[in-house]
């Protein structure tokens, strides 16, 4: 029998070996004592401020066999703000793989946010697969664009400035304002503000007291036998207004001497539309189409409490239908989550009904269900595949229009 608990103090050594253990090709040296000790040090302070950020065991027989690491996180939801779960460096030790130890970590990780009241948990997949059996369903796509600088607009860059740790606060304060207006993003904390102005450049777009938009990179040397041949690779690209964001484009733009091209990460999906030559450098076409981007499968949600989700989304505008809707979800892992919820959909916003009568009956898996509650997949698509069915496909296109999200969800912190 297993037992999952908070990590102790004399545990965190042995966390770190498992860890790199599991992750081995995260860690490309070998940590130094130093290292090792900083690492540990670090995590201990953590768990004894009792913060949101904490470390978790599976043990059997007293041996620790396998960790976690569980976030808090407040998650921007449409219009509205939530608790949400997330989970993070889920590894097992390697004479314990195969014994379902991820499997009842995560079974605790569920139920522990259901218990705190969260209807929502979110993780980075080592495999999609494994984690879409657990219920998770994709998040957007995120892109890689390798551009020149000389392909990005002209501007100015005159209010754009270095940014160092005396601008912390502001900075913090710049990037929770876009993130509480940007469906899908995590409210980030003020250590995570330290690290990124002590591990990256960090140029910002000043406008009176206020920082309304940051760049946070760093150079990629390309070759050995050429010293002045670099990328500029970016952490964070943050902007509050156009204005802000043309401002750091400007600054990127100006460094075509010494710059070969530009990485970025972005979950924007019209980013090319800034570019003049949208095309990456690779001289790969597929059928008539050449390549501007590459593109992976990143962030993953899922649904733990579907009528808790309701509730919390009950001022949000389902487009303004009106229909009852039985709301099937089969959740084989979380029990808890599985079975029947009839909502009760009046001019676009959801209530929960205390009846058993309803309009039509939508049946699909949690997973399919967290993608399509949070805007990532339409239902129309879903109903084509075959992951939905519909006791009456005459509501179709209704509540394909009830579920449609303008935008998708953007989450770019990692975890």
């Amino acid at each position: 029998m297993s037992v999952i608990r908070l990590l102790r103090n004399g545990e965190f050594d042995e966390f770190v070996r498992i860890r790199l253990n599991a992750y081995p090709a995260m860690y490309t040296t070998v940590l130094s004592e130093e290292q090792r000790a900083n690492w540990i040090e670090s995590m201990k302070t953590q768990q004894a401020e009792e913060g949101v950020t904490r470390y978790y065991g599976c043990f059997r027989e007293e041996k620790l066999v396998g960790c976690m690491i569980l976030d808090d996180f407040k998650m921007t939801i449409y219009e509205g703000h939530t608790l949400v779960g997330g989970v993070g460096d889920v590894c097992v030790d390697l004479l314990r793989k195969k014994e379902h130890v991820a499997k009842e970590m995560m079974e605790y990780f569920h139920r522990h946010y259901r218990e705190k009241g969260a209807c929502l948990t979110a993780l980075y997949p080592f495999r999609p697969d494994f984690y879409r059996k657990m219920g998770y369903g994709y998040g957007a796509k995120m892109s890689q664009y390798r551009f020149r600088p000389d392909d990005l607009p002209a501007g100015s860059k005159e209010k754009v400035s270095y940014l160092d740790q005396s601008d912390l606060k502001l900075v913090q304060d710049s990037y929770n304002r876009y993130a509480a207006h940007i469906h899908g993003m995590i409210e980030a904390r003020e250590v995570f503000f330290k690290r990124v102005l002590q591990r990256f450049r960090v140029i910002g777009y000043k406008r009176g007291d206020n920082v309304e938009g940051f760049l946070a990179f760093n150079f990629k040397k390309l070759s050995d036998d050429h010293q002045l041949l670099q990328d500029i690779v970016i952490r964070l690209l943050v902007y509050e207004n156009p204005e802000a964001l043309m401002a750091l484009l400007a600054f990127l733009r100006t460094q075509s001497d010494q710059v070969n091209r530009i990485r970025l990460n972005t979950m924007d999906e019209s980013f090319h539309f800034l570019l003049d030559d949208p095309r990456n450098g690779n001289p790969h076409m597929f059928h008539t189409s050449q390549e501007s981007n590459v593109q992976g499968v990143g962030i993953m949600y899922r649904v733990i409490n579907t009528a808790k989700l309701f509730q919390e989304l009950k001022h949000h505008d389902f487009n303004g239908q009106s229909l009852r809707l039985r709301l099937n979800i089969v959740d084989t892992f979380l029990p808890e989550n599985d079975g029947p919820v009839i909502v009760d959909f009046v001019n676009g916003k959801a209530h929960l009904s205390g009846g058993l009568a309803y309009d039509v009956e939508l049946t699909l898996d949690v997973s399919w269900f967290s993608s399509l509650i949070m805007g990532v997949v339409d239902l129309k698509k879903l109903w084509e595949f075959r992951l939905a069915r519909l006791s009456d496909e005459s509501y179709l296109d209704r509540l394909d229009k009830l579920f449609h999200a303008a935008k998708k969800p953007v989450t770019i912190e990692d975890f």
